[in-house]
């Protein structure tokens, strides 16, 4: 019985004695800039924000930084489950790619990105949901 115990007080001591800050900063680690979700691609990241009928767009470098709308070319479609893909109309708006999402009776979107930045183009594919 007091081996067991031994154990499980050696056990609890070890977890808290490798315990330390800075996890989230491993290399390879993306970051939420703006509260959203991102997406590695090959030359840069895409952060995508959904809420009710908008969907915000954040391209950033892969070390994290935001990068500005002329920097980059961004064209979108969206398709609902049983519908035609769309494309979608994306305007530049206070440092995001800003694009009204219609439902209509679908209750998630498929949505296609592909941006263009120096030259390279990147395709990434996600879905939002109501």
């Amino acid at each position: 019985m007091t081996k067991l115990l031994l154990l499980i007080g050696t056990i609890l001591v070890m977890q808290t004695a490798f315990a330390h800050e800075g996890h989230d900063l491993a290399p390879g680690m993306l970051k939420a800039n703006h509260g959203g979700t991102v997406l590695a691609g090959k030359e840069l990241n895409l952060e995508y924000v959904g809420s009710s009928n908008e969907l915000k767009l954040f391209p950033a470098s892969h070390e994290g930084k935001d990068l500005a709308p002329t920097q980059v070319k961004i064209t979108a479609t969206a398709k609902a489950p049983k519908g035609k893909a769309e494309n979608l109309k994306i305007e530049s708006k206070d440092g995001a790619f800003v694009s009204q999402i219609e439902f209509k009776n679908a209750y998630r979107i498929e949505v296609s990105v592909t941006t263009e930045a120096n030259g390279k183009k990147d395709t990434f594919k996600f879905q939002v949901e109501k």
